[in-house]
């Protein structure tokens, strides 16, 4: 979740500053770097964004050793004390951590009793001290004790008083080193680091990289044996630093343009890129995700059912690892993750092929761990996000999975292909449709007015149109802070009907022509009992207030309900005077189970 950075070479400390505004989508409580000048390492860190550590860097502070962190808070609260970098006991190191040290609390216990004492509440402080603790004149000897005693997920920086060497110790957590001329670089992400690196590397698992002065970096697996690691030259990503306005909606009024370049990619990249031998033998489809992913699976998932005449199950991946779902050489689970970096849906894909099922990564990015991980991949085309809130790589996402699906179903002959070429045509008219809702944005602004103080939102829907209310909810709450709930329309006598009163907003999302009767008979049931009631739907409804959508493939509805009510989400929050892209408690890229 939280994003590291550190760098020997030229305009050290600018270059980590600038690069941790870039990381901080993916950890905002608090920043921190640990400058070497000399024979000495100063911490300047800060609860709070950006500005506020670049409030205390003094002016002209340089050096060629920076490491550099933005927290995402999992143990211990949001204060300076816990922010990184953190030093040893002696001062000698100072390291920076992303993941979750597992063991920490009885390596604490140890370091405790030969009276070492801590400074936070971290689990991550506990790495600096332990460092120090394995010191005995050799610095790569120390980490790697260190390494072999560590449990659970990290990607650590480790930078020392000793020599003029950076060390990392990697596994299960994002680690990309880049290099240019004598420039040697450790970041979270990639897409950060390709602003920096002329040729970047992704770091295995259970790993120790050494970076020189000179530029020379090697990889050692943790008993010190040095491993082969293929470094080559990254795309070049957009700078995201500076936006006119909020990010948020910058990327929701993309998402037409966005899905033009979703289908483009996917017949660009050769389609399905499964055989109809190996499509023919599958038994059984898995869409493992998390939050906004998991929701795309869910609604593509639907299609999938209507389409095949197999197993379709969508599952949250966390769900996933802990629980016994049948896996098999006739399973091809599809693991969507906008960052490829979802901790959760890579140990489920670890798992899937474990047991021999077909993995195949649906992300938004060129090089990720979920990438190198999986089967086959394919990439969405949604370009970079950088609001927390996931918009346009949510209609993109469901833009490829249908696409998949409409691949699968016709190799299998289960569609024919008339069927198969209008589903593939219709993503043109999507995206019109779109650009039509988006053009009523004044309008939906209009009805944030309205619902921005309501006591709860809960978000109805049937069939195709449930996961577009969980997704709707989900917009609404992690930006709003609004209590908000998704039902499937049908479960609202079975409990739910006994929230529904004055205060309450329904919205009630209704694309099924063959459903609008069993629609309109819930919103008349919760506006007996007072509730207000908002309809996504391209039909008319009484006494709602409504937000029309054209009609569309009903494949492809959900990408288009979905957009009113990402505006709808957007407008209550900015109403409400919330940081809609950086949303509380919240980050882009969840790296921690």
């Amino acid at each position: 979740m939280c994003g590291i950075f550190g760098m020997i070479g030229n305009s050290a400390v600018g270059q980590t500053l600038t690069a941790l505004k870039r990381l901080e989508y993916r950890g905002y409580d608090s920043a921190g770097i640990a400058v070497k000048t000399g024979n000495e390492i100063s911490i300047y860190k800060q609860a709070g964004r950006m500005e506020q550590l670049q409030a205390i860097v003094p002016n002209g502070l340089d050096s060629t050793t920076v490491i550099g962190h933005t927290r995402w808070a999992t143990h211990g609260e949001v204060s300076t004390a816990n922010a990184h970098p953190f030093f040893s006991f002696n001062k000698r190191f100072a390291i920076v951590h992303n993941g979750i040290i597992e063991n920490y609390q009885s390596l604490k216990n140890e370091l405790t009793l030969r009276g070492i004492s801590f400074a936070s509440q971290t689990d991550s402080e506990t790495v600096a001290h332990l460092v120090e603790a394995n010191y005995k004149d050799d610095v790569f000897e120390a980490v790697k004790i260190t390494a072999k005693s560590l449990e659970g997920s990290f990607a650590i920086v480790i930078t020392d008083t000793v020599d003029g060497n950076l060390y990392a110790i990697k596994n299960k957590s994002p680690l990309v080193v880049g290099v240019d001329g004598q420039n040697v670089y450790f970041c979270s992400d990639i897409r950060c680091l390709s602003q920096y690196a002329a040729k970047v590397a992704q770091t295995p698992d259970n790993t120790i990289v050494v970076a020189e002065k000179n530029g020379k970096v090697t990889f050692y697996d943790f008993d010190g044996n040095t491993l082969p690691v293929k470094f080559f030259e990254p795309d070049k990503t957009e700078d995201f630093v500076h936006v006119d306005g909020d990010f948020m909606l910058k990327e929701i009024l993309e998402v037409p343009e966005k899905i033009r370049r979703s289908k483009r990619g996917y017949f660009e990249s050769g389609g399905l890129n499964l055989s109809a031998k190996v499509v023919h033998r599958i038994k059984r489809i898995y869409f493992i995700g998390c939050g906004t992913a998991y929701n795309s699976g869910l609604q593509v998932a639907s299609s999938a059912r209507e389409m095949l005449d197999i197993d379709v199950v969508p599952v949250i991946a966390s769900e996933f690892i802990y629980d016994r779902y049948p896996v098999d050489s006739d399973t091809l689970a599809f693991f969507i993750s906008q960052s490829g970096e979802t901790a959760d849906t890579i140990r489920a894909a670890e798992k899937v092929a474990s047991m021999g099922g077909i993995t195949y990564a649906v992300t938004n990015t060129q090089t990720s761990t979920l990438r190198y991980l999986c089967n086959r991949v394919k990439n969405i085309y949604a370009d970079g996000e950088y609001a927390v809130a996931s918009t346009k790589a949510y209609n993109c996402q469901l833009i490829t999975l249908t696409l998949l699906i409409n691949d699968i179903a016709y190799l299998k002959g289960s569609i024919d292909e008339v069927t198969h070429t209008k589903i593939i045509d219709s993503v043109d008219s999507l995206s019109i449709a779109i650009e039509t809702v988006l053009n009523c944005g004044y309008s939906i602004s209009k009805i944030a007015d309205e619902i921005k103080d309501s006591s709860s939102v809960f978000f109805l829907g049937r069939t195709r149109d449930y996961p577009t209310a969980e997704e709707g909810s989900l917009k609404l709450k992690e930006i709003s802070y609004i209590h908000s709930e998704a039902y499937p329309a049908g479960e609202l006598k079975h409990g739910t009907l006994a929230l529904m009163e004055e205060g309450v907003t329904v919205v009630a999302i209704a694309t099924d022509s063959a459903l609008i009767d069993k629609m309109a008979s819930s919103i008349a049931e919760v506006k007996a009992r007072g509730a207000r009631v908002i309809c996504v739907s391209p039909y008319s409804f009484e006494d709602v207030t409504s937000i029309k959508v054209p009609v569309v493939n009903r494949y492809l509805f959900g990408a288009l309900s979905v957009v009113p009510l990402q505006l709808l989400a957007y407008y209550v929050a900015k109403r409400l005077g919330r940081d809609v892209d950086k949303p509380r408690n919240l980050a882009k890229s969840v790296t921690v189970e």
